[in-house]
């Protein structure tokens, strides 16, 4: 039986455009035709990015037919209706793609990528249907030769390089296998019996292919023991990490049986390099642990509102705190796990993200929660306000997870941990293979945990995820026998001391200072200052990105002497003048509290 299938050409390197075909069988379009959709977003990043806007020309033809094209009917953005015919269709479309994140695709003569979601236009009402996808070898670039294809979509028939045809179940396994085609520098290595590679574009040196290896087989040895203890045993066949190494970016997206990557080069190991003064690399590592737990978190266990995904509008949920949060938190707690840092390293990498969170005001106006359900719109199209209103659910959501592990440990006398309860969503997963209701969590802490600490749990989620509170880790880690101490940083310190003091972050544009954020209740607001400004001077001294730094510690040592501190800046091209003025008390009392960590 004929199936759908698309086809992938690599034919405008310099113009980034991929020529896709979507051959649709007659028996799926014969009595009332069919409507045909690109997904607005891709899972496992929350913002509706509307991929359909990146189709040039799209066109429709009856396979067999001596006529002219079938006349395509434009339903809205990203839904076409192809009409009935008694024929095969195939709808021919001419994609661009130069977007180098994990989200979307990318052609140019160095390199090519894509995600289905960008590529792949739906059927909708046959989603279900097997879907195959062809990529043509490429004929026009001098370097075709050496290129192969990276991906972990099933094979159904495909040259040595792998080009050829791949098969998928339906069109949501589809979308969940990106494809990367080049050259690439490769890594092997197997854990706990599976076949794993990583797979590295972009690195101008020889990578350390023997540390990756030893590194990347610890933490996933870690990471599969942590689910199945005693079978040891991956919920995949073979899994593989696409990592795309650039001169400035960071991020990854998490599928099935693979994860994107994108990173810095320098994140990178290098033969003969110190990786004990690499703090880089051990980032690098955290990310590829934290895609990897998404195999079973997010990929596998999934909230009820992704079970399907509806990949045309929003789908919400208040539950990204336990999937991105607590991600997040095991994340840095295999590589510790699994030797890759010690425990030293390990306190540092939580007291960061604490004092990232104490940092922001706006953790005390919104919760994980509505950060959660309010991520298409808010933490995924951040702006200069973004500090003041919203809560992270990645930081928040791992302090959230430290909290609650060692209260677990604490209430159980050790015999329990948060270990338990994740261990118990997966084992749901298995019976079930469905997704989560927005009170399942709370079901298995009540099943696992007891009912001894439900009064406990209530508070917390009340406290911590329903409420905006702080979660109180220096009380938790003081008792599991953590020092913990409170920072006292003098502006002289640092800049971002000073700027902490002031409450502005800044970047430079064009040789001056800009402001990009202005935070609630800080001198800066209290003065007038707003995000977007651009700073003329300080206390009547010039202001440059090259000598911001010297100035603002200036501006503090004058401000604690009891100076009046003037200030000069241009808003929308409008020169306006304004001053600070504080005691030494008040910006004792203005300098958020921070926090320092250690073993006891």
């Amino acid at each position: 039986m004929s199936c759908i299938r698309y086809t992938v050409e690599l034919n405008d390197f310099h113009g980034h455009r991929f020529d896709v075909t979507l051959h649709i069988p007659g028996r799926l379009v014969r009595d009332h035709g069919v409507q045909i959709q690109l997904p607005a977003w891709i899972p496992g990043s929350y913002m509706l990015r509307d991929f359909s806007k990146h189709i040039e020309t799209i066109s429709a033809k009856e396979k067999n037919a001596k006529a002219g094209n079938l006349i395509l009917e434009k339903l809205d953005s990203n839904t076409w209706f192809v009409p009935a015919s008694k024929q095969d269709v195939e709808v021919t479309y001419r994609v661009y793609a130069f977007d180098t994140s994990v989200r979307a695709a990318y052609l140019d003569q160095h390199r090519a990528f894509f995600n289905p979601t960008s590529l792949c236009l739906q059927l909708l009402d046959f989603s279900e249907e097997p879907h195959k996808l062809e990529i043509k070898t490429p004929s026009k670039i001098d370097t075709s030769a050496s290129w192969h294809v990276e991906t972990t979509m099933p094979i159904k028939k495909v040259d040595r390089n792998g080009f050829g045809t791949y098969q998928a179940n339906s069109y949501e396994q589809l979308i969940d296998h990106p494809a990367a085609i080049g050259e690439f520098q490769t890594i092997s290595w197997q854990s706990c019996g599976t076949p794993h590679r990583m797979v590295i574009q972009g690195a101008i040196q020889q990578v350390d292919s023997a540390q990756l290896a030893k590194d990347l087989k610890a933490i996933c040895d870690a990471h599969i023991q942590f689910f199945e203890p005693e079978s040891r045993r991956a919920p995949f066949s073979q899994y593989n990490f696409i990592v795309n190494a650039v001169g400035d970016g960071y991020g990854g997206l998490e599928h099935r049986d693979s994860t994107v990557l994108l990173c810095k080069r320098h994140d990178l190991p290098y033969v003969d390099q110190d990786l004990s003064q690499h703090e880089a690399y051990e980032d690098f590592l955290g990310l590829c642990s934290h895609e990897y737990f998404h195999a079973w978190m997010v990929k596998r266990i999934k909230p009820k509102a992704f079970d399907p995904y509806l990949l045309d509008q929003k789908n919400h949920t208040k539950l990204l705190w336990l999937f991105e949060g607590f991600t997040s938190y095991y994340d840095d707690l295999q590589l510790l796990r699994s030797g890759r840092i010690d425990f030293s390293a390990y306190l540092k990498r939580i007291e960061k993200t604490w004092n990232m969170v104490l940092r922001n005001p706006g953790r005390h106006k919104q919760s994980v929660a509505d950060s959660s359900f309010d991520a298409w719109t808010k933490y995924y199209q951040m702006d200069e306000n973004t500090p003041n209103a919203v809560v992270s659910y990645y930081t928040k959501g791992s302090l959230i997870a430290l909290a609650l592990d060692l209260i677990i440990r604490q209430h159980s006398r050790g015999k329990q941990s948060l270990d338990d309860v994740i261990r118990h969503l997966w084992q749901m997963y298995q019976l079930t293979q469905q997704g989560m209701a927005e009170d399942d969590f709370d079901r298995a802490i009540e099943f696992i945990i007891g009912p001894s600490f439900q009064s406990s749990w209530k508070n917390f989620r009340k406290d911590f995820i329903d409420g905006t509170q702080d979660v109180p880790l220096e009380k938790l880690l003081s008792i599991a026998k953590v020092k913990v101490s409170k920072k006292t940083k003098k502006a002289t310190d640092s800049s971002e001391v000073a700027k902490q003091l002031l409450g502005i972050r800044t970047t430079a544009v064009n040789g001056w200072v800009k402001l990009t954020h202005v935070l609630d209740g800080s001198l800066a607001q209290a003065a007038g200052l707003a995000a977007g400004d651009v700073i003329a001077s300080f206390g009547e001294e010039r202001v440059t990105p090259n000598r911001l730094d010297q100035v603002l510690t200036q501006l503090i040592l004058q401000l604690e002497n009891g100076k009046k501190i003037s200030a000069t800046a241009y808003r929308h091209d409008k020169e306006y003048s304004t001053s600070f003025s504080a005691s030494k008390k008040e910006l004792e009392q203005r300098q958020p509290v921070q926090y320092s960590l250690s073993a006891s």
